[in-house]
């Protein structure tokens, strides 16, 4: 039984797999993040570690309460089951949304939830894998850090996916330099199941055409529009008040058929992320604060200190006004983008 120190209950995704590694399993695990690419990798891996092989469909068992309630009753039963043939019954379940939506609310049913935690059995292994976490629901969460294992798996940094990305290659004869890396990086705002999606295709194709290098050529012609990269390129064109540019930089997303809402959106969204980084100033600070890529927040200083704050909040108030002239009948999507770029040049 893997008991949390209070200091550090949230664990990652490794400290699951490498006590799994040592025969030391947790009687239950809360798991939830971001990353339910890495999530799903980590319950393989466990999966493959507790159930002996073949015995799938015997110590093996997924509910999803995404359109149902468990209720206690079913929990006591379904953890309360031994397994057949292996060491450990491993029991899936998810979206109970105990820990948000369905948390129990009178102080009666919480103690008996907060009991049955406790009395889960040594030959089960329950795995919660939960969309969403309050965190505020201290007394169950303290109840799974007593009992058992509080794992948090979010977006990886960039180093992670870095090193991820580059095993791929090698394992692929391949090699891709750091720029394209950063460029696929950001291209799938650093999702592992974007990532393993467009290297899959990327490999593919470089086996078919005898390619060993990954250029930035080949990305633009393969893989999803790097939309941030051209944001960042088109606000770089605003501060230099090249609209010419800006307007280019716009029309071949709208040629590469990107929703003309979704430019939006993610320019305001890079907007205020400047004005952030204006008023932190700090690198570290900005990736901290706003959870982007280390990378991403120093190119956020730099391109900052092009602006005031007073020009970020005009450009930022630009973007919503524009949104307002389509709602409003007074432009179509285009348009209001092209008056809107054409104006932020000139702040």
């Amino acid at each position: 039984m893997a008991k949390q120190e209070k200091n550090n209950m949230w664990k990652s995704f490794s400290s699951v797999v490498n006590a799994g590694k040592t025969d030391d399993y947790s009687r239950v695990y809360l798991i939830t993040g971001e990353e339910k690419y890495l999530i799903e990798r980590t319950l393989k891996s466990m999966k493959k570690m507790i159930v002996s092989s073949g015995a799938e469909s015997l110590d093996y068992y997924v509910k999803d309460c995404s359109g149902s309630e468990l209720s206690l009753d079913e929990f006591q039963s379904l953890v309360g089951t031994p397994p057949f043939i292996s060491k450990r019954r491993m029991t899936v379940i998810r979206n109970s949304g105990l820990w948000a939506t369905r948390a129990p609310s009178s102080p009666k049913t919480l103690e008996s939830w907060k009991s049955a935690f406790e009395a889960v059995p040594e030959f089960a292994a329950v795995f919660f894998v939960e969309e969403k976490v309050d965190k505020r629901k201290k007394q169950l969460i303290d109840a799974i850090a007593q009992n058992g294992m509080l794992v948090e798996i979010d977006l990886q940094d960039e180093d992670v996916l870095k090193t991820w990305i580059l095993q791929k290659c090698k394992e692929n004869g391949l090699s891709m330099p750091g720029n394209c890396i950063a460029s696929l990086i950001s291209r799938v705002n650093s999702s592992m199941r974007a990532i393993d999606n467009e290297m899959n295709k990327i490999i593919l194709y470089c086996e078919n055409t005898k390619t060993k290098t990954i250029s930035m050529e080949l990305l633009d012609k393969l893989c999803i529009p790097d939309v941030h990269a051209s944001v960042f390129q088109m606000t770089d064109a605003i501060g230099h008040h090249d609209t010419g540019k800006a307007l280019e930089i716009f029309t071949s997303l709208v040629i590469l058929k990107e929703p003309i809402p979704k430019i939006r959106l993610m320019l305001a969204r890079h907007v205020r992320h400047l004005i952030c980084a204006k008023e932190l100033g700090e690198a570290s600070q900005i990736a901290s604060k706003l959870k982007v890529q280390p990378f991403v927040a120093r190119n956020l200083v730099n391109q900052s200190r092009g602006f005031s704050i007073a020009q970020l909040e005009r450009l930022y108030n630009l973007c919503f006004e524009s949104d307002a002239w389509v709602k409003n009948g007074k432009m179509d999507d285009k348009l209001s983008m092209e008056v809107l770029l054409t104006a932020s040049g000139k702040i």
